[in-house]
């Protein structure tokens, strides 16, 4: 259950155990990766920037960098913006997605013969592991699409053969309900270890068609202007950011004309704007950051980051959440040791702001406080981190989180 949402939104699950399906999707999963690697390569060499698509939120934070490096004026500066792809991995139509991904493969694979999947087999003593893989696109067909030495397999495919396992894997979903086995016959399933590269080669194939837009000789300069919006994009798997853009709202579909420009997403794919009323304006989150649009002294745009958890949203406030394991649980000490360091540069990577770094980091030792640690060896050691890594030169002296005799938490400087 979504009790973030309101109303609260439910998810289906199904229990997976043995899938003959794993074994394809972790090959297919590997040559993904591959091919997503030189889908970034054409990427830059052909717009001159990175995927729309990111990983994590230090590419979301290279954006913001970007931005404000930009100096927007504010009266220029447009809309900030996030959406969703409600139901995203459901949606998807398999003929869609099976022709956009051999568009994509057909790409990816100019200049090379195919992918090339090595997969090393568990060692003898280890029979419940799994086959680790590795693939790379290499220039020359082998003399064998298969061989096998030892403990080493390697599988060649050319991009109608890896048309033929991916289909393979999208349209080989059974499900069980009660007596009744059925097929999935539109959108993958979450589970599979390829849905993330899927989901992210999908949408990313329609962004650079979207994108390559921009090389047409012909193109008015008010359609240029439209496209220099999507500058500072970003997605992450089905969320989706725009930080200065007053088109997009126009352009989230493919079947869409906006200043002789076509839209970005196929028809079938609903998106919908995000929608956060417990927050103020000029305030958007994303991932794990609060984005807070600011203007300099001098009238320029700027964003300030904070740290965004859901767990601080009504829906969440009636339910105990526990942060961090236990101080006398069983878990290894190394792992328990690694806590603090964890967060502190985990919030150093995301927060900008001072004020909000020192309220996060304070909050980080109350709950770890709260679960067992001592107090002392947690200010000592965050101390030492402060000290060794300073944040950025404007950041203020080390706050102290302390702790009341009644357990609550102030900070001094």
């Amino acid at each position: 259950m979504k009790m973030h949402k309101t109303p609260p939104a439910m998810r289906f699950l199904a229990c997976s155990h043995a899938c003959p399906a794993s074994d394809i999707s972790d090959v297919v999963t590997a040559a993904l990766r591959a091919l997503s690697t030189d889908f970034c390569r054409r990427w830059r060499a052909a717009f001159g920037t990175e995927p729309w698509y990111c990983f994590n939120s230090s590419d979301v934070m290279t954006t913001v960098h970007r931005f404000n490096a930009a100096a927007i004026p504010v009266a220029a500066q447009g809309p900030m913006g996030a959406y969703d792809f409600a139901r995203l991995y459901t949606n998807i139509p398999l003929d869609d997605l099976c022709r956009t991904i051999a568009k994509l493969t057909r790409a990816c694979l100019e200049g090379f013969a195919g992918i090339e999947v090595l997969t090393t087999l568990p060692a003898r003593h280890r029979p419940d592991a799994r086959p680790v893989h590795s693939a790379s696109l290499v220039p020359e067909c082998p003399a064998s699409t298969y061989s096998a030495r030892g403990r080493h397999v390697r599988r060649f495919f050319d991009a109608d053969a890896f048309d033929v396992i991916f289909s393979s894997l999208v349209s080989s979903t059974f499900i069980h309900f009660g007596p009744c086995l059925v097929r999935q016959i539109c959108g993958i399933p979450m589970g599979i270890s390829a849905a993330p590269f899927i989901a992210n080669l999908f949408l990313g194939w329609y962004e650079f068609e979207f994108n390559a837009q921009r090389r047409q000789p012909d193109l008015p300069s008010s359609a240029r202007d439209v496209l220099t919006a999507f500058d500072y994009t970003n997605r992450f798997l089905d969320d989706l950011l725009s930080l200065s853009n007053a088109h997009l709202p126009h352009l989230l579909r493919c079947d869409q004309q906006y200043c002789g420009l076509h839209g970005l997403y196929p028809a079938c794919l609903q998106v919908d704007p995000q929608r956060h009323p417990h927050l103020g304006p000029d305030t958007l989150p994303f991932l794990d950051i609060l984005l807070v649009l600011r203007s300099t002294p001098d009238g320029s745009a700027r964003i300030l980051t904070r740290l965004y958890d859901k767990r601080d949203q009504p829906g969440f406030k009636a339910l105990r959440l526990t942060r961090f394991i236990a101080a006398d649980s069983n878990v290894n000490l190394p792992a328990k040791r690694a806590l603090l360091a964890g967060q502190f540069h985990r919030l150093r990577r995301v927060i900008t702001d001072p004020d909000n770094f020192a309220f996060e980091m304070a909050r980080v030792v109350q709950a770890l406080h709260s679960s067992g640690y001592a107090r002392r060896n947690l200010l000592r050691t965050y101390g030492g981190f402060f000290n060794s890594r300073p944040m950025r030169s404007t950041m203020p002296a080390a706050p102290q989180p302390l702790l009341t005799s009644r357990g609550s938490l102030v900070l001094t400087s």
